[in-house]
């Protein structure tokens, strides 16, 4: 953590600014994840609108403070000693969804569940792949979230962002170079503030069985009663990571509190009291017999914040 000193310096450029509010220091960050894992961000803020959002951006970048957007923490594994600088997790401005006939205007923090329900309910079909996808939009475009043979790039026509240099650019679907779980903004810097999407009439009774078979399938899958950031690895070109972790005899491996999920060998659960090394453990176990024994380097598909 900065020290006391310097850390109070900074905060008193938030309250230049008007915003000390929606700041909070040495804040636990296992509040913000789905693994119920992590350590304390220096800083932490929930910004409730773009001007708020500008202001920390602009002391963050004035003081060469690192900074970084979380959405639900889905796919985040924050580490013990916490993250130094600043993490910023988008507030109400950025949760609302606009409709206008297909197209769609979404903001970056809204639940990819809430989206899909409400573009059923508006018999708009292109988004019941992620109606129990956990996360937010601006985190499912990074990643390029998907289930099965549907992904959110499939309905993406441009995204708003807020520049390193604070200011608003618009990128077309074109431009974001999507991928395997990933698209170009992935390490890269900029804010997702929104995006626009194009859906399709549908069925509203066709989507709705659609829902409930992929819901079924994960409730089957999936170790949805536990703490997890869902899958861990991407799969490698012609393999199931899942697959190989359990091929290599590490299903139900566990370290500390941390498991290799009995029930998907891609998934690590928290089963109660894990630590994030618990769980570092673990991935570096399943990338070193993986590699051993098949020659595949595994990519993590879940994100590390923060010092270990």
């Amino acid at each position: 953590m900065f020290d006391i000193k310097y850390s109070a310096y900074i905060y008193n450029q938030f309250t230049k600014k008007g915003i000390e509010h929606i700041i909070k220091v040495h804040e636990p960050l296992i509040k913000y994840t789905s693994l119920k894992i992590g350590g304390p961000a220096d800083f932490f803020c929930i910004p409730e609108n773009i001007k708020q959002l500008k202001d920390v951006i602009s002391i963050s970048t004035k003081n060469n403070i690192p900074y970084w957007v979380i959405g639900s923490g889905t796919n985040l594994l924050v580490l013990d000693k916490g993250v130094r600088g600043v993490v910023i997790k988008l507030g109400k401005c950025f949760k609302k969804i606009y409709f206008f006939d297909r197209i769609l205007k979404v903001g970056a923090g809204v639940n990819l569940s809430y989206l899909s329900k409400m573009a059923i309910k508006k018999s708009l079909s292109g988004m019941e792949f992620a109606y129990n996808i956990p996360g937010t939009l601006g985190g499912a475009i990074i990643n390029n979230s998907g289930f099965k043979e549907s992904c959110v790039s499939d309905v993406i026509d441009n995204i708003t962002m807020l520049t390193k240099e604070n200011g608003i650019k618009i990128i077309p679907r074109s431009s974001l170079h999507f991928n395997y779980r990933k698209c170009s903004l992935k390490g890269k810097s900029g804010i997702i503030l929104e995006a626009s999407l194009l859906l399709k009439k549908g069925n509203k009774d066709k989507m709705k069985l659609e829902v409930k078979e992929n819901n079924k399938i994960r409730k089957d899958r999936q170790p949805l009663d536990k703490y997890n950031a869902g899958s861990v690895f991407k799969n490698p070109p012609g393999y199931s990571a899942g697959f190989l972790v359990e091929k290599v005899g590490a299903k139900g491996l566990s370290h500390g509190e941390a498991e290799v999920s009995k029930k998907h060998a891609n998934f690590i659960i928290n089963n109660g009291n894990a630590s994030a090394n618990d769980i570092l453990y673990l991935i570096e176990e399943l990338e070193k017999r993986v590699k051993n024994i098949f020659g595949i380097e595994l990519e993590r598909e879940i994100e590390i914040l923060g010092e270990r």
